[in-house]
């Protein structure tokens, strides 16, 4: 393995969740999936523990993006999901994870990650990593913003 090969692995790693984001058909939505699960398990062992996570994870999440995509010259290829995590968990903070809960954020993240309102488009243009995390992180507080609402209401 060639040292080029050596310093992309990690970013590689990291970007498509150790290779997650290779599935061959809807990648972002099985990374979604997955960190709803996630998520659920995570909030079992403390209710804190997905929040201290993100803190972590989105650094590293912008770190292995923008690396990921300098290596392949395309700008957020669809093989790049440690960024619907980053949405997914943020789209459930503070809300308990009921089916229910669980189900309607899954949706509400996707949705808003998938539709791209005028203003989070935008986002994507930021560079080095950030523009692929941020449009998602602005799906996840568009999501939180209802799940939040539907939670307090007790509709979830």
């Amino acid at each position: 393995m060639s040292h080029q090969d050596e310093s992309e692995a990690l970013p590689r790693l990291v970007a498509t969740l150790g290779g997650l984001g290779l599935v061959p058909v809807a990648p972002g939505t099985v990374a979604s999936l997955v960190a709803v699960v996630a998520y659920f398990l995570f909030y079992q062992i403390n209710p804190y523990v997905p929040l201290l996570l993100l803190f972590f994870l989105i650094p590293v999440a912008v770190w292995g993006s923008g690396k990921y995509e300098a290596s392949t010259g395309r700008q957020d290829p669809p093989e790049i999901v440690v960024d619907e995590w980053v949405g997914q968990f943020i789209c459930f903070i503070g809300v308990e994870p009921s089916l229910s809960a669980l189900a309607a954020g899954f949706f509400l993240f996707r949705i808003f990650d998938i539709i791209k309102l005028p203003p989070v488009r935008r986002l994507e243009e930021l560079p080095n990593g950030v523009g692929v995390v941020a449009d998602d992180v602005a799906a996840g507080i568009l999501g939180w913003v209802i799940l939040s609402g539907l939670s307090y209401l007790e509709v979830v």
